[in-house]
Protein backbone atom coordinates (compact mmCIF):
# COMPACT_ATOMS: atom_id res chain seq x y z
CA UNK A 1 0.00 0.00 0.00
CA UNK A 2 1.38 3.58 -0.57
CA UNK A 3 1.08 6.45 1.75
CA UNK A 4 -0.45 9.31 1.74
CA UNK A 5 2.85 10.91 1.95
CA UNK A 6 4.57 9.31 -1.41
CA UNK A 7 1.77 10.31 -3.26
CA UNK A 8 1.95 13.93 -2.08
CA UNK A 9 5.78 13.47 -3.22
CA UNK A 10 4.59 12.03 -6.54
CA UNK A 11 2.18 14.58 -6.98
CA UNK A 12 4.81 17.48 -6.59
CA UNK A 13 7.10 15.96 -8.77
CA UNK A 14 4.14 15.76 -11.61
CA UNK A 15 3.23 19.17 -11.43
CA UNK A 16 7.03 20.31 -11.29
CA UNK A 17 7.51 18.23 -14.61
CA UNK A 18 4.04 19.99 -15.99
CA UNK A 19 5.18 23.60 -15.15
CA UNK A 20 8.43 22.90 -16.71
CA UNK A 21 7.22 21.46 -19.77
CA UNK A 22 4.76 24.44 -19.93
CA UNK A 23 7.37 26.94 -19.67
CA UNK A 24 9.47 25.56 -22.85
CA UNK A 25 6.42 24.99 -25.26
CA UNK A 26 6.07 28.96 -25.28
CA UNK A 27 9.95 29.00 -26.91
CA UNK A 28 9.98 29.56 -30.59
CA UNK A 29 13.98 29.93 -30.66
CA UNK A 30 16.84 29.48 -28.20
CA UNK A 31 20.63 29.43 -29.28
CA UNK A 32 23.51 29.84 -27.51
CA UNK A 33 27.07 30.51 -29.18
CA UNK A 34 30.43 29.52 -27.71
CA UNK A 35 33.41 31.62 -27.30
CA UNK A 36 36.45 30.15 -27.70
CA UNK A 37 38.82 29.90 -24.69
CA UNK A 38 36.32 32.39 -23.51
CA UNK A 39 37.96 35.56 -25.50
CA UNK A 40 35.77 37.37 -27.39
CA UNK A 41 37.13 39.56 -29.96
CA UNK A 42 36.12 42.70 -29.96
CA UNK A 43 35.50 42.77 -34.27
CA UNK A 44 33.52 39.41 -33.46
CA UNK A 45 30.03 39.45 -34.07
CA UNK A 46 27.74 36.60 -32.99
CA UNK A 47 25.01 36.14 -35.59
CA UNK A 48 21.45 34.23 -34.34
CA UNK A 49 18.94 33.15 -37.06
CA UNK A 50 15.21 33.75 -36.39
CA UNK A 51 12.82 32.37 -38.42
CA UNK A 52 9.62 34.38 -37.91
CA UNK A 53 6.57 32.56 -39.67
CA UNK A 54 3.63 34.38 -38.05
CA UNK A 55 4.10 38.08 -37.97
CA UNK A 56 0.37 38.84 -35.84
CA UNK A 57 2.01 36.84 -33.05
CA UNK A 58 3.42 39.02 -30.16
CA UNK A 59 7.26 37.90 -28.42
CA UNK A 60 9.41 38.12 -26.00
CA UNK A 61 13.09 38.43 -26.43
CA UNK A 62 15.80 37.85 -24.03
CA UNK A 63 19.30 37.70 -24.05
CA UNK A 64 21.61 35.20 -22.55
CA UNK A 65 25.01 35.62 -21.16
CA UNK A 66 27.12 32.79 -19.22
CA UNK A 67 30.00 34.21 -17.66
CA UNK A 68 32.89 33.10 -15.51
CA UNK A 69 34.09 33.68 -12.18
CA UNK A 70 37.14 35.27 -13.42
CA UNK A 71 35.23 38.20 -15.95
CA UNK A 72 36.58 40.98 -14.36
CA UNK A 73 33.93 43.34 -14.63
CA UNK A 74 30.69 43.74 -12.90
CA UNK A 75 28.44 44.68 -16.14
CA UNK A 76 28.26 43.93 -19.82
CA UNK A 77 27.65 46.61 -22.64
CA UNK A 78 26.28 44.85 -25.79
CA UNK A 79 26.10 46.08 -29.49
CA UNK A 80 22.66 44.25 -30.68
CA UNK A 81 21.44 44.63 -34.46
CA UNK A 82 17.80 43.21 -35.45
CA UNK A 83 18.32 42.73 -39.04
CA UNK A 84 14.56 42.03 -40.72
CA UNK A 85 14.22 40.61 -44.35
CA UNK A 86 13.43 43.58 -45.51
CA UNK A 87 13.52 47.26 -44.23
CA UNK A 88 14.99 48.94 -41.53
CA UNK A 89 17.43 47.78 -39.05
CA UNK A 90 17.02 48.21 -35.79
CA UNK A 91 20.45 48.84 -33.65
CA UNK A 92 20.71 49.12 -29.79
CA UNK A 93 23.39 49.33 -27.33
CA UNK A 94 22.44 47.18 -23.93
CA UNK A 95 24.12 47.21 -20.55
CA UNK A 96 23.77 44.39 -18.46
CA UNK A 97 24.47 44.00 -14.96
CA UNK A 98 26.26 40.88 -14.01
CA UNK A 99 27.37 41.26 -10.52
CA UNK A 100 25.96 43.16 -7.58
CA UNK A 101 27.92 46.44 -6.14
CA UNK A 102 29.28 43.26 -3.60
CA UNK A 103 31.10 41.51 -6.16
CA UNK A 104 28.58 38.71 -6.32
CA UNK A 105 27.29 37.16 -9.59
CA UNK A 106 23.63 37.02 -10.13
CA UNK A 107 22.14 34.42 -12.20
CA UNK A 108 22.35 30.91 -11.64
CA UNK A 109 25.55 29.14 -10.71
CA UNK A 110 27.50 25.70 -11.47
CA UNK A 111 31.28 25.86 -10.17
CA UNK A 112 32.54 29.09 -11.36
CA UNK A 113 30.35 29.56 -14.33
CA UNK A 114 27.25 31.95 -14.11
CA UNK A 115 23.84 31.75 -16.41
CA UNK A 116 21.36 34.57 -16.47
CA UNK A 117 18.80 35.11 -19.00
CA UNK A 118 18.04 38.97 -19.35
CA UNK A 119 14.46 40.53 -20.82
CA UNK A 120 16.10 42.07 -23.60
CA UNK A 121 12.41 43.66 -25.82
CA UNK A 122 9.20 42.37 -24.15
CA UNK A 123 5.43 42.37 -25.92
CA UNK A 124 7.09 42.93 -29.82
CA UNK A 125 6.09 41.96 -33.14
CA UNK A 126 7.97 41.21 -36.34
CA UNK A 127 6.57 43.37 -38.67
CA UNK A 128 6.83 40.53 -41.57
CA UNK A 129 7.13 36.64 -41.54
CA UNK A 130 10.93 35.57 -42.31
CA UNK A 131 14.30 34.91 -41.20
CA UNK A 132 15.78 37.85 -39.06
CA UNK A 133 19.24 38.23 -37.98
CA UNK A 134 20.43 39.23 -34.03
CA UNK A 135 24.09 40.55 -34.18
CA UNK A 136 25.56 40.69 -30.65
CA UNK A 137 28.96 42.36 -30.51
CA UNK A 138 30.81 43.36 -27.13
CA UNK A 139 31.38 46.97 -26.92
CA UNK A 140 33.56 46.55 -23.56
CA UNK A 141 36.91 48.73 -23.91
CA UNK A 142 39.88 46.29 -23.68
CA UNK A 143 43.50 47.25 -24.86
CA UNK A 144 43.93 43.86 -26.52
CA UNK A 145 40.80 44.13 -28.18
CA UNK A 146 39.80 40.63 -26.45
CA UNK A 147 36.97 40.37 -23.69
CA UNK A 148 38.01 37.17 -21.65
CA UNK A 149 35.57 35.21 -19.15
CA UNK A 150 32.36 35.00 -21.47
CA UNK A 151 32.01 31.57 -22.65
CA UNK A 152 28.80 31.51 -24.06
CA UNK A 153 26.14 34.54 -25.31
CA UNK A 154 22.75 32.89 -26.52
CA UNK A 155 19.38 34.28 -27.75
CA UNK A 156 15.52 33.26 -26.03
CA UNK A 157 12.29 34.04 -28.19
CA UNK A 158 9.31 33.20 -26.49
CA UNK A 159 5.97 33.44 -27.26
CA UNK A 160 4.16 36.14 -24.94
CA UNK A 161 1.35 35.24 -23.19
Amino acid sequence: MISRKSIISIGAILALFLVAGSCKKNIVYQSYQHINHSDWQQDSVLKFYLDIPDSTKIYNLSLNVRNEGQYAFSNLWLFVKIIPPKGEIFADTVELTLAEPSGKWLGSGLGDLYDRKYPYRQAIFFPMPGFYTIEVQHGMRSETGILKGIQDMGVTLERAN
